[in-house]
């Protein structure tokens, strides 16, 4: 997987960002910018929304998503979700409720995460 299939796969499963997206990304690479900007500048913006929203379908939605990407055995978006999103939830204030909701995989990785900060 590169940033280009990546993209497309949020893209098609979060069809609600697009025009996030296109914006952001219209002055980079467009469907080729890293997936890592698009996760930390479209994606993370929007599951914010959502959470504070308590828009519960697309919070189950984004939570799969996360866990199904740490899951994979594709190495590269494995590597962009836990960098654009699991350390992602760690620099928020909120990051105690939002990793509440993480899958057991995603909440393996996040812990990682805190255990290196306090270190």
């Amino acid at each position: 997987m590169d940033s280009r299939e990546f993209n497309s796969m949020l893209l098609n499963r979060f069809p609600n960002i697009k025009g996030s997206f296109d914006k952001e990304t219209s002055w980079q690479d467009g469907i080729d910018t890293g997936s890592i900007v698009v996760l930390e500048d479209v994606f993370m913006p929007y599951f914010l929304a959502c959470f504070e929203k308590k828009i519960s379908e697309e919070l189950s939605d984004i939570y799969s998503f996360i866990e199904e990407c740490v899951t994979s055995s594709d190495q590269y978006c494995k590597d962009v979700i836990e960098v654009g999103v699991i350390e992602n939830i760690y620099s928020y204030d909120i990051r105690d409720e939002l990793s509440l909701m993480l899958l057991p995989k995603s909440k393996e990785s996040y812990l990682l995460v805190v255990n290196s900060a306090q270190k």
